[in-house]
C-alpha cells in the first residue's frame, strides 16, 4: 500500500528554489526515515496482538528512505532469521487448505493497522518536514 501526500510536492519544489536540491532531498529523507521509524514501532505492535513466539514482531524492518521513478519512498517489511517474510502473508489474508477456509486470528490486523496509522504517518512526515526546513 502506498501513501500520497497532498501539498508536500509544492512544499518540495519551494523549498528546493530556496535551499538548493540536495539539502532538500536529505531533508525529506530524514523525515521520511524518521516518520517510518514510529510507523514501524506502531506495526510491530499490532502484529504482536498474535503473536506466539514474538518473532513477526521482532522482524519487523523499516529500509531507508530512497527516490524511485521520481518519488520518495521507504518500504516497511519483514526480515531475520525466522523468515517471517514467508508467513506474514498467510495470517494477514488466511488460506484454503484441503478445500477448508482457515482465517487466523491475525487475519486483517495489517490492514487496519495501515488504515488507521497511515494518515497519521503522512501528517508526520509533513510535521517534520516543516519542522527540519524551519
Amino acid at each position: 500500500m502506498s501513501f500520497e501526500i497532498k501539498g508536500v510536492e509544492e512544499l518540495l519544489r519551494k523549498m528546493e528554489s530556496e535551499l538548493g536540491e540536495r539539502k532538500v532531498s536529505r531533508v525529506a529523507n530524514k523525515a521520511l526515515n524518521e516518520a517510518g521509524e514510529e510507523f514501524k514501532e506502531g506495526l510491530a505492535q499490532a502484529v504482536s496482538s498474535y503473536k506466539d513466539t514474538g518473532a513477526t514482531a521482532d522482524e519487523v524492518v523499516i529500509g531507508r528512505a530512497s527516490k524511485r521513478g521520481g518519488r520518495r519512498t521507504v518500504k516497511v517489511g519483514w526480515n531475520g532469521p525466522k523468515q517471517r517474510y514467508r508467513l506474514v502473508h498467510l495470517n494477514e489474508f488466511g488460506y484454503t487448505r484441503w478445500g477448508k477456509t482457515y482465517s487466523p486470528r491475525g487475519s486483517g490486523v495489517i490492514r487496519k493497522y495501515i488504515d488507521v496509522a497511515g494518515k497519521q504517518y503522512v501528517l508526520d512526515v509533513r510535521r517534520r518536514l516543516e519542522d527540519l526546513t524551519k
